[in-house]
């Protein structure tokens, strides 16, 4: 699982009018499979609005979790939570609670805007805009037009290093999964023409072609298989 923060240049900003696509009590599973092979469950929710650092926030959860058979090869039992200002669905805090397979990490990120700065257990980071973490742009897709060969830049945050990269709306299609049958746009990240991750790697998102825009599938392509995500229930 990714464990960086995105920090977004402030003159991209949302335009919400008066509908968000999500609300509070929106649960969303996903069936994990690795290959051929099904390896386990997803879950994506909005758990609450809180007051955090004084900003109305979306206290989000996400949760990664292997099945007993996956368990035998490589256990996951991951929980991120995350908190979004309701405002700009910017990042104000996040807990991550790893474990997978040896690894066993936990990060606590609060961030100050007043002050500049984003404090990740022991170190403090100067900032120079808004914070965005990778969850956060499941939301953050949702929320503005999406037009296709559009191309958003965005900066990544890991390790007190900064890595550009792109987003690009590539296409329309049409995918199945176990919650039904889906028209969706593609979103794909990039950098400098090439895949955006480690290890030869390659990701695309498919969100549905609605109104609500759900994070219908996610697709991971690595360099000894593809790990698959793809929606199994909508509870909104």
């Amino acid at each position: 699982m990714q464990r960086v923060l995105i920090i977004i240049p402030l003159l991209i900003s949302l335009n919400y009018g008066q509908n968000i696509p999500f609300k509070v009590g929106e649960h969303l599973t996903y069936t994990l499979q690795f290959n051929v092979i099904k390896m386990g469950r997803g879950y994506l929710s909005v758990e609450s609005i809180d007051t955090v650092s004084g900003l109305q926030s979306y206290h989000v959860k996400f949760q990664a979790k292997t099945n007993k058979f996956a368990d035998n090869i490589y256990r996951v039992r991951d929980k991120i939570d995350i908190w979004l200002n309701t405002s700009d669905l910017t990042t104000v805090k996040l807990v991550k609670q790893l474990s997978e397979g040896n690894y066993h990490k936990n990060y606590y990120t609060s961030i100050d805007y007043n002050n500049s700065i984003a404090i990740t257990n022991n170190d403090t980071l100067k900032i120079t805009g808004a914070l965005r973490d990778p969850y956060s742009l499941l939301y953050y897709f949702r929320t503005i037009p999406l037009e296709i060969g559009q191309i958003l830049d965005f900066t990544t945050f890991d390790n007190k290093k900064l890595t550009d990269f792109q987003v690009i709306v590539g296409g329309k299609e049409t995918v199945e999964t176990p919650a039904g049958t889906f028209p969706c746009i593609i979103i794909k990240p990039f950098r400098d023409g090439k895949t955006l991750l480690k290890n030869d790697g390659d990701m695309k998102i498919w969100f549905s072609d609605d109104e609500l825009r759900l994070p219908v599938q996610i697709q991971i392509k690595l360099k000894f298989g593809s790990m698959l995500l793809q929606l199994r229930t909508i509870n909104l």
